[in-house]
C-alpha cells in the first residue's frame, strides 16, 4: 500500500475516534439538554411529555427547601476566588523554576502533592486538622484552601510548559536596554504567558465549581451547588438538576467564547500595530 493511502487511511481512522470520543463526552450532555425543556409532568427520562420552561421556571422560584440559587452563587464566589489565587500562584511557582535552586526538585514534587492524593482523604484529612485547631469549617475558608491545593498543580503545570517554550533572551534584551525586572515582566514576559494564565485561571474555576469529595468535610454548613444535588439526588431525582446543568454548561461556553474572542480582538490589534 503506497505510503499516502495508508496516511490518509490513519487520519481517517484517527478522526474518526476523535469523532466517536466526542460524541461519547457530549451526547449525555445534549440529553440533559433536552430534557430540561420537559413540560411540568415531565420526567428524567424520555418521553419528555410536553416541551415547557417550567423547570427553569422553578429553579428560579425556587422554596426554601428547594432553593439551588445561594450555593449556586457560593460555588461561582468560591471558584472565581480559587481561580484569581490558582493564576498568582502557579505564575509565581513557575517562575520560580526557571531558575535552578537548591531542592528544586522537591519543590517540584511537593507543589504536585494536591494532585496525587485521593481527594476525599484530602477533604476529611483537613477537617480533622481545622477542627483540632479549632477552626471551624465554611465554604470561603477552609473549602477555599482545599479547593486552591486541589487546582494549583494543574495551573503550575500549565505554566511550566508556556515558561519552557518562553525565550529568556527576550527579558534579557529588555533588562540590558534599561527595563528594571518589574517593566521587563509587565511589558515583555506577561503580555506573551497570557494564553497560559486564562487557561490556568479557567482551570482554577472549573476544578473548584464542581468539587465535591474535597468540599464535603470542609464547606460547614453552608454547602456549595455539587453538596445541593447531591443531596437533592436523595430525596428526588428532577428535571430542575437538569436545568442546572444546562445553565452551568451555558455559563462555561460563554466564558469560553469571550476568552477565544477577546484573544482574536488582541491578536487582530497586535497586526494592526504599526512597526516603529
Amino acid at each position: 500500500m503506497h505510503w499516502k493511502t495508508r496516511s490518509r487511511l490513519t487520519s481517517w481512522l484517527l478522526g474518526a475516534v476523535t469523532i466517536g470520543f466526542l460524541l461519547f463526552q457530549w451526547l449525555p450532555m445534549f440529553t440533559m439538554f433536552l430534557l430540561s425543556f420537559a413540560g411540568e409532568n415531565g420526567g428524567t427520562t424520555f418521553p419528555m411529555n410536553g416541551v415547557s420552561l417550567h423547570w427553569y421556571r422553578k429553579l428560579w422560584d425556587a422554596d426554601l427547601f428547594d432553593d439551588f440559587k445561594p450555593p449556586m452563587l457560593r460555588s461561582f464566589l468560591l471558584a472565581l476566588g480559587c481561580s484569581a489565587t490558582t493564576v498568582v500562584l502557579s505564575v509565581s511557582a513557575a517562575q520560580a523554576m526557571r531558575g535552578r535552586f537548591l531542592g528544586s526538585g522537591a519543590y517540584f514534587y511537593l507543589l504536585l502533592l494536591g494532585l496525587m492524593a485521593p481527594g476525599i482523604l484530602v477533604g476529611f484529612g483537613f477537617a480533622i486538622l481545622t477542627r483540632l485547631l479549632g477552626i471551624e469549617g465554611a465554604w470561603n475558608t477552609t473549602a477555599y484552601v482545599v479547593h486552591v491545593s486541589w487546582a494549583l498543580p494543574f495551573g503550575f503545570m500549565t505554566m511550566l510548559a508556556v515558561f519552557n517554550r518562553f525565550d529568556p533572551r527576550l527579558e534579557e534584551a529588555a533588562l540590558t536596554l534599561g527595563a528594571n525586572r518589574i517593566t521587563a515582566f509587565r511589558r515583555i514576559t506577561w503580555p506573551i504567558i497570557l494564553p497560559g494564565v486564562i487557561g490556568t485561571a479557567l482551570f482554577g474555576f472549573s476544578l473548584s465549581y464542581d468539587e465535591y469529595a474535597r468540599t464535603l468535610f470542609t464547606a460547614g454548613s453552608d454547602g456549595t451547588l455539587p453538596l445541593a444535588i447531591m443531596a437533592q439526588l436523595d430525596r428526588q431525582l428532577t428535571p430542575e438538576l437538569y436545568a442546572i446543568g444546562t445553565v452551568t454548561t451555558v455559563m462555561s461556553l460563554v466564558a469560553i467564547f469571550l476568552c477565544t474572542f477577546a484573544f482574536w480582538l488582541r491578536s487582530r490589534a497586535l497586526r494592526g500595530r504599526p512597526t516603529p
